[in-house]
């Protein structure tokens, strides 16, 4: 995407949104499809025969894809950034929920401007921002015990080292299509 156009005194603002119907669309074709998924190949699990094996792979398969369509549409919250001199304000938002943080220059330690190619076909450059020791990067959105006990679930694998992963020390603005734009976007946020 693009920054929106500005003068020289105004914020930078940049956005990643997945509008409300089109959650509901990705959650509800998930769920219909594990449900569907369990009612078809679920008896064939139970008694145990010889092809229990067989059926037991394609249904985890089978859950592994459609659960992760409703915990894409369900937990991932839109980002709106907005850069400002020496200022980064980010606004999250999940459903009704709102939560906005801001982050002086000061709160990190090192930003920079990264590719982040998600297919083969366009580049995109992303403001990776890294928090010092001892911080992680925090949405907001923690005053839903459901959804952080979900969150803490698939952030938390079996064999969880103490280092904390990189997700939880940088913040990566969403992506722009252009390095010019995101070099602009850095100076920006760089200046004092």
């Amino acid at each position: 995407m693009e920054a929106t156009p500005h003068t020289s005194g105004e914020p930078i603002i940049l956005s990643h949104i997945m509008p409300t119907p089109i959650r509901l669309i990705f959650g509800g074709v998930g769920l219909a499809l594990t449900i569907l998924l369990l009612v078809e190949l679920g008896p064939a699990l139970w008694p145990p025969s010889f092809l229990t094996l067989f059926f037991g792979i394609i249904v985890l398969g089978g859950l592994s894809v459609t659960l992760a369509l409703v915990a894409g549409s369900a937990l991932g919250p839109d980002q709106t950034w907005e850069i400002g001199p020496g200022k980064l304000t980010i606004t999250y938002q999940l459903f009704n929920q709102t939560s906005v943080k801001t982050y002086d220059l000061h709160d990190f330690e090192t930003c920079e401007v990264t590719s982040a190619q998600y297919d083969s076909d366009v580049e995109a450059y992303q403001l990776v921002c890294s928090l010092p020791l001892g911080r992680t990067v925090q949405t907001g959105l923690e005053s839903t015990p459901f959804l952080m006990a979900i969150l803490a679930f698939l952030q938390n694998p079996i064999a969880n080292s103490n280092r904390p992963h990189h997700a939880e020390i940088r913040l990566r603005s969403p992506a722009f299509t252009k390095r010019e734009e995101a070099e602009r976007a850095l100076t920006r946020l760089m200046a004092p």
